[in-house]
């Protein structure tokens, strides 16, 4: 014979808090070792709040109208937070003033009305405001959905079903008009409300986390891909894009390389040698398309693939990063510097085509620009079928 078990809706809120507080707990975790992403403080911070707020009214006697009042007052705040660290997950700044103005205009108009003993009207007050952060909450994700869509759709899901669960409680207090109560509310609202808030949190905090490890996992690649002090792809990244016989009939590769490059360091210093090398590849960034690859390969040396194109056009391309190089001044503290660069340009040939052999020739073209006088531009001989 089956024995059936019913859960009210204390029992139900105090797992629900619970929950929420060891999702608090997890994520600090989880921020420990990724402390760049700092949506997961406010997020931390939301699940505490509202875990706290929840356990309490679950566990306090409904006659501390102050308790009671407390506890909504830390719930909504804590969902507050939650938006605000939705914002930072889809790279919002967070205006602090705004936040703090935010979390006052939603806490007064609950915590007011049930310290005052008007609870059912605190409470349906609460549940509506709660419904709204949880429905821009769910916009939020949803416009960073391209970044994760399958997961990101989930997260929003959620957030949409809590919402509409916190939406019912207010409606059917609402309805019933029960603006003072004799004790917690207890209806079928009250009861899926419930559920949607375990089953929220578990399935919002398993996603969330994926998310952020998938994220974490995206930028230690992009790291490992990046010349850190420049932000061009870096040498590694550059043979691997184009391994393989990457490149096609049609393709170019520059290399470039800056000229006695020695003696600005030795001038200027290396911090004068770095701001040089950083303008040089923000002007390579200026004359490469979507397409094109742009990596710092050494310590002065650069190599810029450019897609689709023919020899004089890469000639050009070259000819004009050369010239607008030459003709920055670059302020360092030590004095004024203008540098000057020279470059080898080879075509791809033929579909398939290793990249090093293309590369090679480049870098013959770039040694003989620099042996006849330096800050010029130099093309490959290119072999006649």
């Amino acid at each position: 014979m089956g024995v059936l078990v019913s859960f009210d809706p204390d029992t139900l809120f105090f797992a629900a808090g619970i929950c929420s507080a060891a999702l608090a707990m997890t994520m600090l975790g989880v921020w420990f070792q990724n402390r760049m992403d700092r949506f997961l403080i406010g997020w931390m911070a939301g699940m505490a709040l509202i875990g706290a707020g929840v356990i309490l009214y679950a566990t306090v006697p409904p006659k501390y109208v102050e308790a009671a009042a407390l506890a909504f007052t830390l719930e909504i705040v804590g969902f507050v937070a939650v938006f605000v660290a939705a914002g930072q997950f889809c790279g919002k700044t967070v205006d602090w003033t705004g936040v703090a103005t935010l979390g006052f205009a939603v806490a007064l108009p609950v915590a007011v009305p049930i310290a005052f003993g008007f609870d059912g009207f605190g409470i349906m007050v609460y549940n509506f405001l709660v419904a709204g952060l949880l429905s821009a909450t769910a916009w939020r994700y949803w416009s960073v959905r391209s970044e994760a869509p399958a997961s990101i759709a989930g997260v929003t899901v959620l957030y949409l079903l809590a919402a509409s669960s916190f939406l019912a409680c207010g409606a059917v207090l609402l309805h019933e008009r029960a603006w003072v109560l004799d004790g917690r509310p207890d209806n079928w609202a009250e009861h899926f409300n419930a559920i949607m808030s375990i089953v929220g949190i578990t399935g919002i905090g398993a996603l969330s986390l994926g998310l952020n490890q998938s994220r974490a996992a995206r930028r230690h690649l992009h790291e490992a891909r990046t010349d850190a002090l420049t932000g061009l792809l870096n040498r590694r990244a550059l043979f691997d894009d184009l391994s393989d016989g990457r490149l096609r009939q049609g393709d170019a590769v520059v290399c470039l390389d800056l000229d006695s490059f020695k003696a600005i360091n030795d001038r200027y210093g290396h911090f004068g040698g770095d701001q040089v090398l950083c303008r040089f590849a923000d002007v390579l960034r200026q004359h490469v398309r979507p397409d094109d690859l742009a990596a710092r390969t050494g310590g002065e040396e650069f190599v810029l693939v450019v897609r689709d194109t023919t020899f004089s056009a890469a000639i050009d391309v070259a000819e004009r990063i050369r010239t607008s190089f030459a003709t920055l001044d670059i302020e360092t503290d030590k004095g004024r510097i203008q540098g000057t660069a020279s470059a080898g340009v080879a075509m791809a040939q033929f579909a398939g085509e290793s990249f090093d052999a293309i590369l090679s020739r480049a870098d013959t073209a770039l040694y003989r620009a620099k042996n006849t006088g330096r800050n010029r531009v130099s093309a490959a001989l290119q072999m006649v079928a």
